[in-house]
């Protein structure tokens, strides 16, 4: 009964590992044929792959390349996409703040002040280099100016006394004389009254008068800047002590001197003409803005450039410099340092088409392949291209981390050619292949290499796919591209490439000059070793046979995998969730100077937010808003809100002796008190806090009330832990403000593009990775079809990923964009080390020569496939190893990132798995017989006359 038992065991097994054997013998059988169709006629397949590749470039006519951050960076789900596109449409004009600051060892010095004053002058002077010659007065954003006018009838003293305080009325604070002088009067007045550029400056104070700066003494400077709280030019009230920073006071508490000041120019938006297609930024970071807004800032920014060089060059001891900023800065610097680095790219790019070369050629004039290889990277380029053109014709846009994928296709391309190499020299190293037609040999190669790639392709391509259900649509784009790539690139690789490695085998047979093929070298004898003459070989030979194989290698490799693993969980453990926009900067950059300085002067300004409110009634409704705006008064996140709703109650109870907090108004007061708080002193500046469904005129009730709005500003938050929570939180309040169903009530922030994606993140790349596990686990069980090997090639790609995942921590590394698409290259380029190997060792057969079958087997699969994963490793490494020195944060990460998945990659791939499988590996496909299905092609091949019988099948089992 027991030997019934075990031979029925054995039975069970034979028929399971049938299943693996038949898809390994199909795989091989399809390649083998696909191999000889091609060696037979090459032109044809290369004259058809071309024809493909100009067919597919046909969707390039339809590229678009996507430029807008909210279609690159935010879900498009997110609440942010819903209240910015509704913003645009509702409001249709907003305002934008250009900033300068002037530092100087005391700015309250006549001197430092006439400095600045002219600085400021010259930006008020600079124009734009296009036709229209734009100028700051073309863009502001404009309010009405209320002092400084002599009309014929009225004296300037009279005209600001018209503003100032009833004289019948001197103890009563919040007295506005739009509510007690007569409509018509007041409403003419303020009609008449001109409009000025806002412009938050200290030089305000002295009208911008360099020549009255000059004449103020020290004391003067230091009375008016703690005195003075209406702007001399506009008549607007004006807190001149906000714009001070590194602030001293004195015994009486007065600001007496300060180290920074900043200049605060304001502009004007217009949203229905925004089109972000229209801006030069490729990176997808512009700003939203006009076209007319973007071409002053280009010549705001070089006036403030060529201030600073002066200011650098003025030899003083007063430590005068200024630091700046533009809506278009961040766009701008973040584009020029993505794509500062091209000859980089180029140079990385050549060097590694001359290592390809070096690596595919022997040193003679007949076996150097140049051409070879300059085919081998255009099919890779061919591949790309062809993506291009296919995702165009399919209407998905092409995004700026995009710029990534033809690297990655290099390494995958570059590596499948390598392992085609291996194959076609293992084919050569047995005796009795090299008297075979050059076609069988080529197919045979293929056989085996085909086999292989295809298994290591197809996995990255389904990876992608799944990784292509993201919420983030630049990674979903990218995903989608990378999908597309590497599968022409697979397609182009077992035929295009095939083909005219045909052709060059043909060449180096003939006898023909490698780099002038029309030059033959008769006496060239050419070595028939294969692969076991070969350095490569002989390196991988001893590696393994004197070191890694031993017992004492096998558990130095496992403890420092241990180690590795180790430091992996330690470190992934710590691994953040944190993208900072600033990365992006080099640091001489004049924004990443702005934002130091900013830092260092206003260390406790934050990120501007704004509660929005629409679709209810306001005047029942407002006692609601009132506790709102005093909710985030009183939040730990929020540094100072501009309370309109507090400003109104005091000003409907300094001028009409209502409380417009404990009881509610009837509608028709609370549309007059509105209007009359608009167009006075008090509630002026809140004027673009509200939208009414018709125009406001000064001296009648305000039309309905459609939208409003309360301004606030963020603390300054140092971590993804605190503004997320800060971000939430004020979403928070507003959700139990209470507003009755169907109200709509929002915060919105242009931060929060970058706070939303980054809450979002840390969830996107767990869920991706897991994923694309999956997808591992579930193709090569599919297209090898062996468990315990599917299981093998699983755990290293998990250490892998594990062991980047922690070692991005200690190398200053975090949860990002960046990081984030590159773990998604990640789990292709180390599917790729492992299958190969695994592939390799499973379609190998043991004979003895090496210890045990496993021992033998797995010598043979690393003799014959480890040098070719190891130089395509080195190709891709070297192509990108100049990216260590980019100023890009992008490439830096990128490096860091293929770096380590390099590292690890080979180390699991070439080291553990080779002593895993070496001591509990599954058995050989072949198991030592020959192969059936190839020994009916041989039969074939024999009918068909196409050569006389040979022993095709013995060594066929021997390769």
């Amino acid at each position: 009964m027991e030997i019934e038992h075990k031979a029925h065991k054995r039975q069970l097994q034979g028929g399971y590992y049938r299943i693996p054997q038949f898809i390994s013998q199909t795989v091989e059988r399809f390649f083998y044929n696909l191999g000889l169709q091609i060696a037979k006629q090459p032109y044809r397949w290369i004259a058809c792959s071309l024809i493909v590749i100009f067919m597919c470039l046909g969707g390039i006519f339809r590229f678009r390349q996507e430029k807008d951050p909210l279609k690159l960076w935010v879900p498009p789900e997110s609440d942010f996409i819903r209240d910015t596109e509704w913003l645009m449409t509702t409001f249709k004009e907003g305002q934008k703040i250009e900033t300068m600051i002037f530092t100087a060892d005391d700015i309250l010095q006549p001197q430092a002040l006439v400095q600045l004053n002219e600085i400021t002058k010259r930006v008020f002077n600079a124009q734009s280099n296009d036709v229209d010659k734009i100028t700051w007065t073309d863009v502001c954003f404009k309010v009405p100016i209320i002092s400084g006018i002599v009309g014929p009838q009225r004296s300037k003293r009279q005209l600001e006394n018209f503003f100032e305080e009833d004289p019948m009325m001197p103890n009563k604070t919040g007295y506005d004389p739009v509510a007690h002088l007569p409509t018509n009067l007041y409403c003419r007045v303020f009609e008449s009254l001109p409009r000025g550029c806002i412009l938050f400056s200290v030089m305000d104070i002295w009208e911008f008068n360099s020549t009255l700066i000059g004449l103020q003494s020290k004391e003067d400077i230091v009375q008016k800047m703690n005195s003075v709280n209406i702007s001399p030019t506009l008549g607007h009230p004006m807190n001149f002590s906000e714009l001070l920073g590194g602030v001293s006071r004195d015994e009486y508490g007065r600001i007496y001197s300060a180290k920074f000041v900043k200049t605060q120019w304001i502009v004007h938006i217009n949203f229905t003409n925004v089109n972000m297609n229209e801006m030069d930024n490729d990176a997808g970071t512009a700003d939203w803005t006009t076209k007319d807004v973007y071409a002053w800032e280009a010549s705001f920014l070089s006036e403030l450039r060529d201030a600073s060089e002066n200011l650098r060059n003025y030899e003083t001891d007063e430590g005068y410099a200024i630091y700046y900023e533009a809506g278009r800065s961040f766009g701008d610097i973040s584009q020029e340092s993505i794509f500062h680095d091209v000859e980089k790219i180029v140079i990385g790019v050549f060097m590694m088409s001359i290592y390809v070369q070096v690596i595919l050629s022997r040193f003679n004039w007949v076996e150097w392949r140049c051409w070879l290889t300059g085919v081998a990277l255009m099919g890779i380029g061919g591949a790309f291209a062809i993506a291009i053109g296919l995702c165009s014709l399919a209407g998905v846009p092409y995004g700026p981390i995009h710029t990534s994928l033809p690297f990655m296709l290099m390494g995958l391309g570059v590596d499948d050619t390598f392992v085609m190499m291996a194959a076609w020299e293992e084919v050569n190293s047995v005796k009795g292949n090299q008297k075979r037609p050059l076609n069988e040999r080529v197919a045979l190669a293929l056989s085996h290499a085909g086999a292989a790639i295809t298994v290591t392709s197809f996995t990255d391509v389904v990876a992608f796919v799944i990784g292509a259900s993201t919420i983030l649509p630049s990674l979903y784009s990218f995903c989608i591209y990378a999908a597309v790539g590497v599968l022409v690139t697979y397609f182009l690789q077992v035929t295009f490439f095939v083909a005219f490695f045909t052709l060059d085998c043909r060449r180096i047979e003939a006898k023909r000059n490698g780099l002038v093929p029309c030059v033959r070298h008769p006496n060239f004898e050419l070595v028939t070793g294969g692969s076991h003459q070969s350095i490569s070989w002989r390196i991988m030979d001893w590696l393994y046979t004197r070191i890694v194989l031993t017992p004492v290698g096998k558990i130095i490799v496992v403890c420092v995998t241990l180690a590795f693993a180790s430091f992996g969980i330690l470190g992934a453990s710590q691994l953040e969730q944190w993208f900072d926009p600033v990365w992006f900067l080099p640091k001489d950059s004049h924004l990443a100077q702005y934002i130091t300085a900013k830092e260092q002067g206003f260390p406790k300004v934050g990120a501007e937010g704004t509660v929005f409110m629409s679709q209810m009634d306001f005047v029942n409704e407002f006692p609601k808003i009132l506790n709102l705006s005093r909710t985030l008064e009183n939040a730990p996140f929020v540094a100072n809100v501009k309370n309109w709703p507090v400003d109104f109650v005091h000003f409907v109870d300094a001028n009409f002796n209502k409380d417009a907090e404990n009881t509610t108004l009837s509608e028709a007061d609370f549309q007059l008190y509105l209007s009359r708080f608009v167009f006075g002193r008090s509630g002026g500046k809140y004027r673009r806090n509200f939208k009414f469904n018709d125009e406001l005129h000064c001296g009648e009730a305000a039309p309905l009330l459609t939208m409003a709005s309360i301004d606030f500003t963020f603390a300054k938050f140092h971590s993804p832990y605190e503004w997320i929570p800060g971000m939430d939180n004020s979403k928070r309040f507003v959700q139990e403000a209470g507003f009755p169903e169907g109200s709509f009530a929002t915060v919105w922030s242009d931060m929060f593009a970058t706070w939303v994606t980054d809450k979002v993140i840390s969830q996107e790349v767990i869920r991706n990775l897991i994923l694309a596990l999956v997808c591992v686990m579930g193709m090569t069980s599919f297209l090898v079809a062996e468990p315990q090997t599917c299981l093998w090639i699983l755990l290293c790609v998990l250490l892998t990923l594990l062991d980047v995942c922690g070692f991005m921590y200690f190398w200053g590394l975090t949860i990002d964009i960046v990081s984030c698409i590159g773990l998604e290259l990640a789990v292709g380029l180390s599917v790729d080390y492992a299958a190969h190997v695994a592939h390799a060792f499973l379609n190998a057969s043991g004979d003895g020569g090496f210890g045990n079958d496993r021992r033998s087997r797995a010598l043979k699969a690393t003799r014959h496939i480890g040098s070719a994963v190891l130089f395509g490793a080195g190709s891709t490494l070297l192509a990108l190893s100049l990216l260590a020195f980019s100023r890009a944060y992008v490439f830096r990460a990128f490096f860091r990132i293929f770096l380590l998945v390099i590292a690890f990659g080979l180390w699991h791939g070439l080291l553990l798995l080779p002593v895993v499988l070496s001591s509990i590996g599954p058995r050989a496909l072949a198991n030592g017989r020959p192969r059936e299905s190839l020994v009916r092609l041989e039969d074939e091949i024999v009918q068909r006359g196409i050569r006389e019988p040979a022993a095709m099948p013995l060594t066929l089992s021997k390769h």
